[in-house]
């Protein structure tokens, strides 16, 4: 297998992104918010990062599966992979609702429910840990037959097919509701309404959740995030948050019986002694504050040309990674790590991300010599990458010098 379908749709997705951008300044609605928006995709970026590492256990079990106990060896053609479609929306189904129904594996999945708005960068935010949750609802597909590349391209068309449901700017689609997976059905999905908590768990069929009684219609205009807000740009905060709060009830949960309800019973489950079961409070779309921080303008675009950069190098990673040695491999995903971290960072005024940013410029240019140390390219990119550099550094000073005295900080709350 080359490349992965989804990393090949990338620069669609971007495009998609700045074409519902368009439509909402045309419209003149207010869908999305710089920072959320970046956190989106620093949430994707990363998660598409780990997976380079993480796919070797889920791809790995179910290529170990199909070569041992494989009952058939299903063909590929238009009919089975059609039908494995079906099978893989199926899997997918359960292994969503588990990620909702299950405590921890409520921490893979909850970075996606997180954005407190719906717009298609939303579909891009995902948990770096998902998959180790969530690979083994695929195994029985392997058992069945279906070979391991296959299964792959075919999936993936199943994550594919989840972008364009994420916005708000399509209604209702009649018909195609009674089948299909939409934006209307996918709202409700993200709401944090009580009504609407745990419902529509589909892929691409809604059927499933007719099937299976998880199905709400839209009734009315959801609120967007998790019961307990995240309250921070930091996605790796946002992908361990949830776990930290974890810790902390199972240190204050005695007896054996109980702390494996906590980890596996669902989320917001507390023993009597505690209060029992979290009640999921209602909600006042009228009255509920979105987190937000007030970030200089000056910042803002400092950090979205960083950002550039950071896209940029991304990109370069996901689709060189095959043909790195294993060194610069881990490198290059730590550094992208530490870019996405010091955006959240700078945008929430922390004290190391200022302090640390001319360091991880530096960094920087040296990750970009590190890629063409090898090559006839080294020289072009000593040369402009020192001319970035300085300029760099001197933007960033001016920024800090203009923002310092107005951009107070806000402080970090848990998950």
């Amino acid at each position: 297998m080359n490349l992965n379908p989804i990393i090949l749709s990338i620069p669609i997705y971007f495009l998609l992104i700045g074409v519902e951008l368009l439509v909402e300044r045309f419209h003149q609605t207010k869908h999305y918010r710089f920072h959320d928006a970046l956190t989106n995709i620093s949430c994707g970026l990363t998660q598409q990062v780990t997976g380079v590492f993480m796919k070797v256990l889920g791809v790995g079990a179910y290529a170990l599966l199909y070569q041992h106990l494989a009952i058939w060896h299903v063909p590929r053609t238009l009919l089975t992979g059609a039908l494995l479609f079906v099978l893989a929306d199926l899997c997918y189904y359960w292994a969503h609702r588990m990620s909702h129904e299950i405590n921890l594996f409520w921490g893979g999945h909850v970075v996606h429910h997180q954005s407190e708005d719906y717009n298609l960068s939303v579909a891009l935010r995902q948990g770096s840990w998902q998959e180790l949750f969530t690979f083994a609802f695929y195994l029985p597909l392997a058992v069945i037959g279906f070979e391991p590349e296959f299964f792959v391209y075919v999936s993936a068309f199943v994550t594919l097919y989840q972008f364009w449901i994420h916005t708000e700017y399509i209604g209702r689609l009649g018909p195609l509701e009674w089948v299909l997976n939409t934006p209307s059905h996918h709202r409700v999905h993200h709401g944090r309404n009580p009504q609407y908590i745990d419902k529509n768990y589909a892929g691409a069929l809604i059927i499933w959740d007719r099937l299976f009684g998880t199905f709400e219609p839209e009734r009315e205009r959801p609120v967007y995030g998790v019961t307990v807000p995240v309250s921070s740009w930091n996605p790796v905060w946002a992908n361990l948050g949830h776990y930290q709060g974890l810790w902390q009830q199972l240190s204050r949960t005695p007896g054996l019986g109980d702390k494996l309800r906590t980890l596996f019973g669902r989320p917001g489950w507390r023993p009597a002694s505690q209060g029992g079961p979290y009640e999921i409070p209602a909600v006042d779309p009228l009255t509920y504050q979105k987190y937000h921080t007030p970030a200089p303008v000056q910042l803002n675009w400092y950090v979205f040309g960083q950002y550039v950069v950071t896209i940029g190098i991304g990109a370069l990673f996901l689709f060189t990674q095959k043909d790195m040695n294993a060194p610069l491999r881990l490198i290059t995903a730590l550094w992208i790590g530490w870019a996405v971290v010091a955006c959240g960072g700078l945008f929430e005024n922390r004290r190391w991300a200022t302090q640390l940013e001319p360091v991880r410029l530096l960094a920087t240019l040296g990750l970009v010599l590190a890629f063409t140390y090898h090559t006839a390219w080294l020289g072009l990119a000593a040369g402009v990458g020192g001319a970035w550099l300085v300029a760099a550094e001197i933007w960033y000073a001016r920024v800090r010098a203009a923002t310092t005295a107005t951009y107070a900080p806000v402080p970090l709350q848990n998950a």
